[in-house]
């Protein structure tokens, strides 16, 4: 996207929620560790949130989870946006709920726009040690 889109933030959490009237944003338990039972992990349900600023009109936004021992590429999602003016700042919220993690370790989520990357946040997952 020309100009160049920046990210003013990128925040892991276990919920989004968006209130109905202002459309304000409240973030619920931002994380940078997950935990999981066993391994590959049953679907996770997490969400990504970014603001966006910048660029003008149309994209496509990714995000890429991939793993950072490995490279591989865990989940992915796109979506479209559009700024109506450079000074816009745009909200983009992915609800990810069947994300499956092959192994503990760390990982890497990407936001791309337009395949430029504008924002990165590393989080891990680790084996819970006290099972329900």
């Amino acid at each position: 996207m020309n100009p160049p889109v920046i990210a003013l933030g990128l925040t892991l959490c276990e919920k989004v929620i968006v209130e109905e009237r202002t459309r304000n944003i409240t973030y619920v338990s931002t994380v940078t560790k997950l935990f999981a039972d066993e391994f590959p992990s049953p679907p996770e349900r997490i969400a990504l949130a970014a603001v966006l600023t910048g660029g003008q009109g149309e994209g496509t936004v990714d995000l890429v989870i991939t793993g950072l021992d490995t490279d591989d590429e865990t989940y992915s999602l796109q979506r479209q946006l559009r700024f109506l003016g450079r000074l816009e700042e745009v909200r983009v919220v992915f609800h990810i709920r069947n994300c499956l993690f092959p192994a503990p370790g760390y990982y890497d989520a990407t936001l791309f726009v337009d395949g430029d990357p504008v924002a990165r946040r590393k989080f891990s997952i680790e084996e819970r040690e006290e099972k329900p």
